[in-house]
């Protein structure tokens, strides 16, 4: 099997992406993958991290840009088709997979116009633009929800499958070892508070309101991201750590970004963060309980959907960003806390719509779509 994954532009895209490429690997370890982004998106130093071939392509923005800046991005897309042309022809790959993102664009165009079967993957209840439009010249969409299938304009050939996931994610480690790897105390309830790996002001006056607040026996995992981990440290009487090792006071952990997520997931309890697809798809794939933000500032107010897909299964309870947000977001935790039988309600349901064989059922639908052309 030889396999392009293109996408790039934000995590969302990115992550998707390599959870299928080295999936694809493993179910046939002489799968050869190449990774095709942008040169200066945050693939370019995220993909060759995870340890796989990464070309690049000319591509930026179009949409909801000054008419100046889309000239412009239409001339770099229609470049990089050329480039993706270049490419495609020198790797002779069996199927393509797009994710999303300026990329995928030139990327699925080239192949369509090389006749080589192609998919795209859409990770949030309402489809982007650029993906909306390589629904049409491609063979299969991998939805993450029921509810995007409408938008589609040929919905006969959608496939819900949830997001896939990447596997080290997956990992299930001891509830008492992960917390013990975060210097956790290993018994009571436990939050992890997601703030992004830039922040949210929100999340982050969340978990200050919180901290303060937690009940006797309670534990939190803070994670303010880099914006905010001084301020956070600050409003708490924590002494900021070098790096990412972060800080601690009494049963709080603060960290301005964590890498290990397994670990993090296997030491918690109760999830607060963002409506971003993948992070509700990792959250659901453990089954774990979550109180979700959605973020009002992403193009088509697509988090809010994404939170809403959640909330309507009982997996999740949602709070509005607004005046007071991070207060009523404190609120909410804490009575979830204050409640076990409704945190178990919200488990159940969150195990129950939770997709843990999507990146396999997408990688068997790719090796179909490779054998067969359709």
């Amino acid at each position: 099997m030889r396999l392009v994954v293109t996408g790039g532009g934000t995590g969302g895209h990115i992550y998707p992406a390599v959870a299928v490429a080295k999936e694809m690997s493993r179910l046939l370890p002489r799968t050869s993958v190449l990774y095709v982004g942008t040169g200066t998106g945050m693939e370019s130093k995220i993909v060759p991290r995870e340890g796989l071939a990464f070309k690049s392509v000319r591509s930026s923005g179009v949409m909801g840009k000054s008419a100046v800046v889309a000239l412009k991005g239409l001339a770099n897309a229609f470049m990089g088709v050329f480039d993706a042309v270049t490419l495609l022809r020198d790797f002779r790959p069996d199927v393509v997979l797009g994710t999303g993102g300026y990329a995928s664009g030139p990327v699925i165009a080239a192949a369509h116009l090389l006749r080589i079967p192609r998919a795209i993957q859409e990770q949030n209840a309402v489809p982007g633009k650029t993906n909306l439009w390589l629904s049409r010249i491609s063979a299969v969409t991998f939805a993450a929800w029921d509810y995007s299938v409408k938008f589609f304009p040929v919905p006969s050939r959608v496939l819900v499958t949830g997001n896939p996931v990447r596997s080290e994610v997956l990992e299930e480690t001891g509830k008492d070892e992960s917390r013990r790897f975060f210097g956790m105390v290993e018994k009571g309830p436990a939050v992890l508070l997601l703030g992004g790996s830039r922040g949210a002001k929100t999340l982050v006056e969340a978990g200050i309101a919180i901290s303060k607040r937690m009940p006797e026996g309670t534990s939190m995992l803070f994670v303010t991201g880099a914006e905010y981990y001084p301020e956070a440290c600050r409003a708490l009487g924590a002494r900021p750590g070098d790096g990412i090792e972060g800080a601690s006071i009494g049963n709080i952990i603060l960290k301005p970004y964590v890498y290990d997520m397994a670990k993090a997931y296997s030491a918690c309890d109760l999830v607060i963060g963002r409506a971003g697809g993948m992070t509700l798809a990792e959250i659901t794939a453990r089954g774990i309980p979550s109180v979700i933000v959605p973020s009002p500032n992403v193009a088509g107010n697509h988090q809010e959907y994404n939170a809403r897909a959640l909330e309507e299964e009982g997996a999740a309870l949602v709070v509005r960003e607004g005046p007071q947000a991070g207060s009523r977001v404190a609120e909410a935790a804490l009575g979830l806390l204050g409640d076990p039988e409704k945190l178990a309600r919200l488990s159940q349901a969150s195990e129950r719509i939770g997709r843990k064989e999507a990146t396999k059922e997408i990688c068997h639908r790719l090796m179909e779509l490779a054998r067969t052309g359709r």
